[in-house]
């Protein structure tokens, strides 16, 4: 779905999506707190709200989960005062976001697209516009269940999976061991932490969780945290922080989720 091209409702049905798909980690702890059966791969109205952006509950408990985006490589360039520089593979993955093959057959159901790069020897980086007419042609050949017709200069191979949510083109990229820095996270609770009485008085939880969500595009490895000597801090500012629960996650369903702070 090119979201530049819907209406302020439909806008508002794909944000909430992506949200859903940013806790689907959650949700087998929130069966278990609250003896629900909910299916994470079922986006569901009803459980919807704005802040926070979920309120799940049965006849005993409530549980509201409020989700934030983790920009790393976003805030590391305002610090510096300067202007985002996408790198080339996150071009790439934007630019085919809006192909019209990738819209046509993606209408229904949306994929989650592994791209795995070719490093050939002593040959000039393509351009987004070769690398993407790549790609198209070996989703084409993954769809129609053929051999892909043109010669794979920069792309060795891609996986692909269905989902339900909207479509997410990423690279498998080694750097995704580089640790995911505390004073990002820190940023993303104190942005959330200011707004807390607010969702206490829009919506009465028992408790409230954070979700911060890191995206795979970011190339961080959640369940390392690089704390630059604040490990004493960043105890002391958890215990303080009003969530009853903080977790990190992924916006891919089937990985790690990592508890910051956990209940009592």
């Amino acid at each position: 779905m090119s979201v530049q091209n819907t209406s302020k409702e439909e806008q508002q049905q794909y944000k909430k999506k992506k949200e859903w798909n940013a806790i689907k980690n959650c949700i087998p702890l929130i069966n278990e707190c609250l003896q629900l059966n909910i299916d994470p791969e079922t986006y569901d109205d009803k459980y919807s709200r704005e802040s926070p952006d979920f309120v799940f509950s049965n006849n005993d408990k409530s549980i509201g989960v409020e989700v934030v985006e983790c920009y790393p490589s976003v805030r590391k360039c305002k610090t510096k005062n300067a202007v985002e520089q996408e790198s080339f593979e996150k071009k790439i993955c934007n630019e085919f976001k809006k192909n019209k093959y990738l819209e046509t057959i993606t209408e229904t159901e949306k994929l989650n697209i592994i791209i795995y790069r070719k490093y050939p020897k002593k040959k000039k980086r393509g351009t987004v516009q070769e690398v993407c007419h790549e790609l198209e042609d070996l989703l084409r050949s993954w769809y129609q269940k053929t051999n892909p017709q043109s010669e794979r200069n920069y792309i060795s191979y891609i996986r692909v999976s269905k989902t339900t949510c909207c479509n997410v083109i990423y690279f498998n990229s080694a750097s995704r061991c580089i640790p995911v820095n505390w004073d990002d996270i820190k940023f993303c609770i104190e942005k959330k932490e200011k707004k807390y009485k607010d969702y206490c008085e829009n919506v009465k939880c028992d408790e409230y969780w954070l979700c911060i969500c890191l995206p795979f595009e970011e190339n961080r490895n959640m369940n390392i945290i690089d704390y630059n000597g604040k490990e004493n801090e960043s105890m002391n500012f958890l215990s303080q922080c009003s969530f009853s629960r903080i977790c990190i996650t992924p916006d891919l369903l089937g990985r790690n989720i990592n508890w910051i702070k956990e209940g009592d």
